[in-house]
């Protein structure tokens, strides 16, 4: 359910490597077979024949647990897309609000981690096709489903999270970290009474931080937090100046969702096959 545009270094802290249309798996050299055949000819990325991709750690979308690895709801399918466009992957690793601003002062090529495709990063970056859709949710004891519901508790979010601003009008006990893991830390710890997050990431959080008696509630819609109103979709930023890498990650996503793949992902993280099908784009 992510997140705030912030200007922050991106530190790069590892490469993914793996081969483009060769079949070794993640963690191989990074090479491209000599016979590989891109998807799409003569897309350009900040570097030739690689995809530098800005990404942070948020299950069970964006997860990186080796130089060699991206993997999550979104990760397998930008490793999927490399594979087809015989592009290596290149990570820089950082936090979460460094990352929008990463693509759209040409640091790199896209990232990913549950963007919702939103009017204000419309502005900055060039959204691609739907990918994933996850309601924003409240992750309590009670299994609040209203704004007003949490105004006497104490909750905690991550900086980045979509709302936040229109959180902090509309809850006098909003907490705001680093992080989603440092939220589910004192979750975990009692320090305070719950969170804000987009569905599936509540639910994966609390098994991630062993957190138990919380549920997550999709919230009702409510006028004074708009990504309350219509579920949120998550999308594939790039820069503005680079319209053909954005089609083709919008023709791949869109071939994947038909060929049957975006549903077997979601089933590989225990999840209903429903949330790679988001509708219609739409903007909070």
């Amino acid at each position: 359910m992510k997140k705030a545009l912030l200007a922050t270094p991106v530190a790069v802290a590892a490469t993914l490597a793996f081969s483009g249309c060769g079949g070794t798996p993640p963690g191989a050299p990074q090479t491209v077979s000599e016979d590989c055949t891109p998807r799409d000819e003569g897309l350009t990325t900040l570097k030739e024949g690689v995809l530098t991709v800005a990404q942070y750690e948020y299950v069970p979308f964006s997860m990186s647990d080796s130089p060699g690895t991206l993997t999550g709801l979104e990760g397998d399918v930008l490793t999927k897309f490399a594979e087809f466009e015989c592009l290596t992957l290149e990570i820089n690793k950082g936090d979460s609000p460094a990352m929008i601003t990463s693509v759209a002062t040409g640091r790199a090529d896209t990232t990913l981690g549950s963007w919702y495709r939103t009017e204000e990063r419309a502005e900055k970056v060039r959204l691609s096709a739907p990918v994933v859709t996850s309601p924003f949710s409240s992750v309590t004891k009670e299994g609040i489903d209203t704004i007003d519901g949490l105004k006497d508790l104490e909750i905690g979010v991550g900086q980045g999270l979509i709302g936040v601003d229109d959180l902090k009008g509309a809850l006098s006990g909003l907490k705001i970290y680093q992080n989603d893991d440092a939220v589910f830390d004192d979750i975990a710890a009692g320090r305070i009474d719950g969170s804000v997050q987009g569905y599936i990431a509540g639910v994966q959080y609390l098994k991630k931080h062993d957190v138990e008696g919380f549920t997550v509630t999709p919230l009702q819609p409510d006028e004074r937090v708009p990504a309350t109103r219509e579920a949120g979709q998550t999308n594939f930023p790039v820069n503005k100046d680079n319209e053909a890498l954005g089609e083709a990650l919008d023709g791949v996503v869109e071939e994947m969702r038909a060929s049957g793949e975006l549903d077997e992902i979601a089933e590989k993280y225990d999840l209903d096959p429903q949330v790679m099908h988001p509708g219609e784009p739409n903007l909070l």
